[in-house]
C-alpha cells in the first residue's frame, strides 16, 4: 500500500461543494446521549429539529466576514475549513467585537442552528473514547465547504483539533513516503517546555510507559478520537527536542504543521512504537538513505544535545551501509570522542523499548 492507499482508506469518501453565495458547512459534534454516552460510539450531531428562526439583524454581514476570515489559512489558524468547536467559537467572539454586533445577536450554538436550517450543514461521523473529556462541546468538529470539491484529509481532522500541534511520527512517515505501511495510528504533538526529564540523557533512564502516563492514556499518548477505525493521539513533546518542522500546504484553506523528513527520521529511533515498530523504522531508514540532508540532521543533533540519540544514529547509518556527508560525520566523530571519554558508558538499544542482542561495539549499541 502507497500513500495514495493509505489516503484512500483514511479520508473516507466526503466531498464539499460551494454553494453561492454562502460556504457550504459541515458540522460534526457529540451531545449527550445518556446511556450511550457511556459507550464508545460513533459521534453524532443531532442539530435542534425546531421550526426555522429569523435571521438576526446584521447575518449577512457577520456571514460575509466569517466566510472572509476562513478563505486562506494563517499561521495561528492553519486549517480554515476544519475547526474545533472551540476554536470557532471564539472566532465568532472576535468577528462580533470586531462588526460592533449587539449582544443579542446570536451565540454560536445558534449560529450552527442557522447553517442547518438552511441546508449548509451536515453531520461527520468520528468516534470518541469511552468517558473521555476530549468528547466535550469544545472539541467537537466543524468543516466549512470550499469551492472546489475535495476529501477530507484525515491531517486537516488531526490539526484542527491542535490548531498549534505538529503532526508527527507514523503520520509524518506516511506523508513523505517513507513507509509502505498504512499508519495504524495518528499523532499530534504539544510543544512544552521542558519538564522534569529537560533533558534526554535523562529521559533515556526513565520508563517508556511513563513519559506520557497518566489517566487515559496509554504507550502510544491520549487518544483523543478515532476515524475511519484509525484511533488519533495526543502527545506532549519538549520543545527543545523537536527542532526540525515545517508547515506544508495541503488545500488552498488548510495548511498543516508537520516535523520535517530529517526530524522525523531521527524520531523513529527515540519512538519507534509511535512511528508503527521496528518495520517500520527499518523501511523509511531504507527508503530514504539515498536522499537525506545530512547536513539538516546534523544542525537537529547540535540542537537537541542527545548523547543516546547520536550513538543511535551512527549505529543506524553502519547498519544500513550509509556514508553521512562531511559536516555529520565530523560530528559524529568528535561527539564519539566526548561521549567515551567517560568511563562506564552503558549499552543501549538501537530503537528505544526494543532488545536486540548483537553489539554494534563502535557505538556501544545493541542493533538486529
Amino acid at each position: 500500500a502507497t500513500r495514495s492507499a493509505w489516503e484512500t482508506r483514511a479520508r473516507g469518501t466526503h466531498n464539499f461543494g460551494f454553494i453561492t453565495p454562502i460556504c457550504y458547512a459541515c458540522v460534526a459534534s457529540i451531545t449527550d446521549w445518556g446511556d450511550e454516552s457511556e459507550i464508545m460510539g460513533t459521534a453524532r450531531s443531532r442539530l435542534p429539529s425546531t421550526p426555522r428562526r429569523p435571521l438576526p439583524p446584521r447575518w449577512d454581514e457577520f456571514l460575509n466576514a466569517l466566510t472572509g476570515r476562513l478563505s486562506k489559512p494563517t499561521t495561528s489558524l492553519l486549517s480554515t475549513r476544519c475547526l474545533t468547536r472551540q476554536t470557532l467559537s471564539q472566532l465568532f467572539m472576535e468577528i462580533r467585537e470586531a462588526l460592533g454586533l449587539p449582544t443579542t445577536f446570536p451565540a454560536g450554538p445558534e449560529i450552527i442552528e442557522h447553517l442547518s436550517a438552511m441546508g449548509l450543514a451536515s453531520p461527520l461521523s468520528v468516534e470518541f473514547p469511552r468517558k473521555s473529556p476530549h468528547t466535550s462541546p469544545s472539541k467537537e468538529f466543524v468543516l466549512f465547504g470550499i469551492q472546489e470539491s475535495r476529501e477530507i484529509d484525515p491531517l486537516e481532522v488531526l490539526q484542527s483539533y491542535n490548531q498549534e500541534g505538529v503532526i508527527c511520527y507514523f503520520s509524518a512517515l506516511a506523508y513523505f513516503d517513507l513507509t509502505t505501511q498504512v499508519p495504524t495510528h495518528q499523532h499530534v504533538a504539544t510543544l512544552t517546555r521542558p519538564t522534569q526529564y529537560t533533558s534526554l540523557r535523562e529521559r533515556e533512564s526513565a520508563p517508556l510507559a511513563s513519559i506520557n502516563d497518566g489517566p487515559k492514556r496509554s504507550k502510544l499518548g491520549t487518544h483523543i478520537f478515532s476515524y475511519y477505525d484509525v484511533p488519533y493521539f495526543s502527545v506532549k513533546r519538549s520543545i527543545t527536542s523537536v527542532p526540525g518542522i515545517q508547515t506544508r500546504v495541503i488545500s488552498s484553506r488548510s495548511n498543516i504543521r508537520i516535523t520535517t523528513k530529517e526530524q522525523t527520521l531521527l524520531d523513529t529511533l527515540h519512538y519507534p512504537i509511535h512511528c508503527g515498530g521496528m518495520g517500520v523504522t527499518f523501511e523509511a531508514w531504507n527508503l530514504s538513505k539515498k536522499n537525506i540532508n545530512y547536513d539538516s540532521i546534523c544542525d537537529y543533533l547540535a540542537s537537541i544535545q542527545i548523547d543516546p540519540l547520536i550513538r543511535r544514529l551512527g549505529a543506524i547509518l553502519d547498519l544500513i551501509d550509509c556514508v553521512p556527508s562531511k559536516n555529520l560525520s565530523l560530528f559524529l566523530e568528535q561527539s564519539k570522542e566526548r561521549i567515551f571519554s567517560f568511563l562506564d558508558v552503558p549499552h543501549i538499544p538501537l530503537l528505544r523499548g526494543i532488545d536486540f542482542r548483537k553489539v554494534d561495539n563502535n557505538w556501544k549499541v545493541l542493533i538486529p
